[in-house]
Parts: structure tokens; sequence; C-alpha cells
């Protein structure tokens, strides 16, 4: 099993509202950001590569590239989505925390988690999307920004491709091999 965590944020600027999960999520400004500046999907994606050790969503999708441009973060994550997959992996759960005071989460979150599920392939049980205030402290308090937070858990999905010998031994090192990620 590997673990994986996240966060992204992003500050408010002009629009009428906030991509969210995947959701357009109605408010009194848009935020600044070169994709379309989704945070539950930013900070899912950060913490689905955290836990294959392959780095952060800037380095998957550079903000200096002009492809990436407006694009839905929806796209990044059927991406992260694929990576998790080609390492014979599964996603076992994904835990996201969005924190803003505005504006408010709980009539969107369903569909969020609808739409994160889709994209990763896994039955909507398996995601959990929750939002809180920072009892106005901080950027997102004062109502500047928003951020969220995400772990994942991934377990393997595959069973062990090599023949084990049948020498005990060697079995259990073959078997450790087998499910070590770097292998």
């Amino acid at each position: 099993m590997r673990i994986g965590q996240g966060i992204d944020v992003h500050v408010f600027g002009p629009g009428d509202h906030v991509m969210l999960g995947g959701v357009a999520v109605p408010h009194t400004h848009g935020l600044v950001a070169h994709s379309d500046g989704d945070v539950v999907i930013h900070a899912l994606c950060d913490a689905l590569l955290g836990a294959l050790a392959l780095g952060d969503i800037g380095i998957h999708f550079p903000p200096s590239d002009p492809r990436w441009k407006d694009v839905s973060s929806r796209h990044f994550l059927l991406h992260c989505a694929a990576l998790v997959s080609e390492r014979g992996y599964a996603l076992a759960n994904a835990d996201v925390t969005i924190v803003c005071e505005r504006p408010k989460i709980a009539p969107h979150v369903e569909a969020m988690r609808r739409n994160l599920a889709t994209d990763l392939g896994c039955a909507i049980g398996d995601v959990s999307v929750k939002a809180t205030t920072s009892e106005k402290l901080g950027f997102t308090g004062r109502g500047e920004g928003i951020a969220a937070f995400a772990v994942v858990l991934l377990q393997r999905s595959r069973a062990p491709t090599t023949v084990a010998p049948d020498d005990p031994v060697l079995r259990e090192l073959v078997t450790r091999a087998e499910l070590d990620p770097q292998s």
C-alpha cells in the first residue's frame, strides 16, 4: 500500500464561478490560475503522484506550458489515474477537504464525488469530499482565496507476475520484490 497527500491553493480573481471537483460552483469571484484552477483536483493529483513518488502536478503539467492554459483539470486527473493503473495500483480511498469561507460547498459535494469517482475509475464510496472554514483566519478566512487538502491510499491491484521458486527463502524474497513499487 502507498499513501500520498496533496495541497493546492488559488487566489480569487475575476469571474462568476469556481471549478471544484469538476463542478462549476457559482460564486462572486473566479480563480486566478493557468488551467481552470480546480484546487480539489490539483490537490488530489498531487496526492496520487506523491503516493507513486512521481513528483507533483507542476512537473507533469507545467504552468509555463501553453498547452495547459484554461484546460479542464479533469484531464490532469485522468492522466494521474492512468499512472496509478500503469504502475499496478488501484485507489483504496481518497479524502479531500476544501477550506474556504465562501462559496458554500455542501450543495455540490455529491456532484464532485461523482466526477472524481468517474475519473478515478472507482466507486463513489471510495471518495470523500468535505469542506470547512478557517474561522476567518488567514487568506481563506479573509476571503482572498481557497485551499484544498487531499489524502489517498493506493493498494496493489495486480497479482505478482513472477513464478516463485520452490525454496521458501527465495519465494519470500521474490514476493517482497514484486510488492516493492520500485521493482
